[in-house]
């Protein structure tokens, strides 16, 4: 979608502006919204861009629709519902032109659905960013107060504070963006820091984030203390995420509920029916292959999605800070006499890094597992290559599915194991440093607080400290003692772990420490900050993970059905069907005289990998809230369910 004005939108104004803008009383709410996403464009001139854009994509739906009926009608053939019409004596001669009618109604229709479609998605664009970004300012409240808090503590006013904050926009996303806006108001057009703040207080898309503002302005107001203010809101907000999660997770437990009704139970009684039909000769396959190949898949996707929508947002990745001091950063500019040194300081680092790649050439999948599709994908696909290379389609359907879906299911294992691992890997080592962090930084804290300098409380801890995470502190304090300055030390401490986390934390402690010479304070707030952080982690894990067993359990009375359908059920009919193959009446059971148990067998099989591939995703996100993490619950699923039809069946 548009996110900023652009040549097209000009064009467009230029083109529906003055229609437009006689009508603009009827598009404040959209002005609200635009605001609201950050879309630095005037209401008349995103109505004109979506109106510019529903035609040009009005022309191509039309397009397709008359190429897509040229083909219906000149190769296929019109439906025998219209070949067939009949009509009255005054419209006979509509029949010697239902061809051009069929084609000319495509085209409209295509042409016209295109340009709602469109113009539909534009309309809805600015709420749905608003929205997303109502989530990510809810989220980051909580730790963007504690941050204010600590610099306010520190001594910095408002004003520094909010610059400070604005800055940031890696660690604290669109918070940063809303004071910033603040920031600009002031500085560019020249408004004052209470009118500013009743702006941004008035546009912001968060509920939350406008109550926090309205509070600050009371506070500057009444001339009452802002620190005391940050710290207290630093706590309620945490706490209301604290109610807001039990509420979800709430929510979570009637969703679970739903999935296993609509998406496990329901399609495993529709296939149950739709067989003993079939077997007494009235079911369709049709039915049944629906079933299996598009209900569980597309709906548990869908599912899947309807719950990641309000899944509130998890972090991502971790940012990349930088450094006060980058040794390839400082030799842009140098002298001519020293430039073959520099080179040559380039080279030997370029060779360190190509060495160390070398020795540890797993490190960047380890540190973005979606690295690994670039060799998973490909090995995937020539396996399934391979495989009908081998088995070539022959004109027998069932027979060459039949020798053909072990290649399907090994090309998914191939494909979507290898990231699982690693994804865990990486997931694993995020928790073990989110948990170790609050232990780390109380332990500096209670060291400075001895009268030991910052730099000394990280040399004992590097000696001293029995934890997981003593060789990254031991990195620390070769950063400084080898003169490294220590907001240096801490930022390169917090790239090399790479957890979204631990960068914020390093950022708060690095802005507090600018403004305040009582370390320990800082280090105080910065290890509440993260056992805040760790202790909603735990609980959100904790209640997530008896969702991840529903689903599992499901799963298993799924499959433990379908097996027993295939192993007792269908043999002992494939046993009767036998009897009835030689007899031309068969009254109520006419199906088995064609039942083929084999095709059950795979058919079921099928189902119960699938089965197992959407559930596992569904758990991913019920469990993590993320999508990666249901990889590793889809191939031990998908694994199981093939396992159990091919050793035991």
């Amino acid at each position: 979608m548009i996110s900023k004005p652009t040549s097209l939108s000009n064009l467009a104004l230029s083109l529906f502006g003055e229609k437009i803008r006689k009508k603009r009383h009827k598009y404040y709410d959209l002005s609200q919204k635009l605001k609201q996403a950050h879309i630095p464009m005037p209401p008349e001139m995103y109505v004109a861009t979506a109106k510019l854009y529903s035609i040009v994509f009005a022309v191509v739906g039309a397009l397709i629709g008359l190429l897509l009926s040229l083909l219906i009608v000149y190769l296929i053939g019109l439906p025998e519902g219209i070949t067939n019409i009949t009509l009255g004596p005054k419209w006979w001669w509509i029949l010697d032109y239902k061809e051009e009618f069929a084609i000319a109604f495509t085209t409209i229709v295509m042409a016209l659905i295109f340009y709602v479609l469109i113009n539909f998605l534009f309309m809805v664009y600015p709420s749905s960013r608003a929205s997303d970004r109502k989530t990510k300012i809810d989220r980051n409240l909580p730790y963007a107060v504690t941050f204010m808090y600590a610099l306010s503590k520190g001594g910095m006013n408002l004003l520094q504070i909010f610059k400070s904050l604005a800055n940031q926009k890696q660690v604290y996303g669109e918070i940063s963006e809303e004071i910033a806006t603040v920031l600009r108001d002031m500085e560019l057009l020249g408004t004052d820091l209470r009118t500013a703040l009743s702006n941004i207080a008035t546009i912001s898309p968060s509920v939350n984030f406008q109550e926090f503002i309205h509070g600050l302005i009371t506070i500057i107001d009444s001339g009452g203390d802002v620190t005391r203010y940050l710290s207290d809101k630093a706590e309620y907000y945490f706490d209301r995420a604290l109610v807001e999660q039990k509420g979800f997770l709430e929510t979570l437990a009637l969703m679970a509920e739903s999935y296993v009704t609509a998406f496990v139970a329901g399609p495993l009684f529709l296939i149950v029916i739709q067989t003993i039909m079939l077997i007494m000769g009235s079911g369709n396959p049709v039915s049944l292959a629906a079933i299996i190949y598009i209900m569980i898949p597309i709906g548990s996707i869908m599912f899947m999605f309807v719950i990641k929508i309000m899944t509130p947002g998890v972090e991502g990745r971790a940012p990349i800070m930088k450094t006060e001091f980058d040794v390839i950063a400082g030799l842009k500019k140098i002298p001519e006499e020293y430039e073959s040194a520099v080179k040559q300081l380039r080279k030997k680092i370029k060779s360190y890094e190509m060495r160390q790649a070398l020795k540890n050439p797993i490190k960047p999948i380890r540190e973005d597992p979606l690295k690994v599709f670039f060799i998973s994908v490909p090995a995937g696909l020539v396996f399934l290559f391979f495989g009908l290379r081998l088995h070539p389609f022959t004109g027998d359907l069932n027979m060459w599915v039949t020798q053909v879906d072990d290649y399907f299911f090994m090309t998914l294992v191939v494909i979507f194991l290898p990231f699982a691992i690693f994804h865990e890997l990486k997931q694993r080592q995020e928790k073990k440093v989110m948990k170790l962090i609050p232990d780390f930084l109380n332990k500096l804290a209670s060291t400075n607080e001895t009268g030991m300098t910052l730099y000394q409380s990280i040399g004992l801890l590097a000696k001293t400290d029995t934890s997981p995470l003593r060789p990254h502190v031991e990195k620390i304090w070769k950063d400084i003692d080898w003169g490294q300055t220590l907001t240096d030390a801490f930022i390169r401490f917090a790239n090399r772990l790479k957890v979204y986390a631990l960068s914020r934390t390093v950022t708060l402690i690095i802005e507090a420490m600018k403004s305040s010479g009582n370390v320990t304070e800082v280090l105080m707030i910065s290890a509440k900050d993260a056992t805040n952080a760790e202790i909603m982690r735990k609980e959100r894990s904790t209640n997530m993970l008896i969702y991840v067993m529903i689903i599992y359990i499901s799963f298993f009375v799924f499959i433990g059905i379908v097996y027993i359908l295939s192993s007792s059920f269908l043999s002992v009919i494939a046993e009767s069907s036998k009897s009835f193959s030689t007899m031309g009446n068969v009254g109520g059971l006419s199906g088995l005289a064609t039942f083929d148990y084999e095709y059950y067998k795979r058919i079921f099989m099928h189902a119960a990998v699938l089965q197992g591939f959407s559930s596992g995703l569904v758990a991913g996100v019920m469990g993590e809230g993320s999508v990666p993490a249901g990889f590793k619950h889809s191939v031990i699923m998908l694994t199981i369910g093939y396992l159990l039809f091919t050793l035991f069946i």
